[in-house]
């Protein structure tokens, strides 16, 4: 009976080691950024967000611009809402674009114009941070 127990302990022990995930393998790519139609010093920013391997979420974004508000939004029936992370599942690609998922700077300085080139640091769950360069279009 020691023994048969022992054995079951073992197995849900062991079993419980396998069904942890795998480490993100994030990369970014396609990033782009337009300015808001409806609201002065705002723009959308965009991505596709590949991932390779265990699950990760989008945490959080900074950029190096005084003064701003970044939001992470998603776009439900048909109105903008923010939300706070967003899932970014193993093995998947997450598209950020119109309509959709995406990041929404307020308050950006003046002197950002058409063809200016952001850095923004997004912050992922478990991935850490990844800079990328982007460029607003019109």
């Amino acid at each position: 009976m020691i023994m048969l127990v022992a054995a079951v302990l073992a197995v849900i022990l062991g079993s419980g080691t396998g069904c942890s995930s795998s480490p993100p393998q994030i990369t970014i790519e396609g990033q782009y950024a337009e300015f808001s139609p409806l609201f002065i010093g705002a723009g959308s920013f965009y991505m596709t967000i590949r991932n390779a391997g265990g699950r990760d979420k989008l945490a959080g974004v900074a950029a190096s611009l005084p003064g701003t508000v970044i939001e992470l939004h998603d776009v439900r029936d048909k109105r903008m809402v923010r939300v706070e992370e967003i899932p970014i599942p193993a093995r998947d690609t997450v598209e950020l674009k119109p309509g959709s998922l995406h990041i929404m700077i307020y308050n950006m300085p003046k002197a950002i114009r058409q063809g200016s080139e952001l850095d923004l640091t997004l912050r992922f769950q478990r991935s850490g941070e990844r800079t990328v360069t982007v460029r607003l279009q019109k």
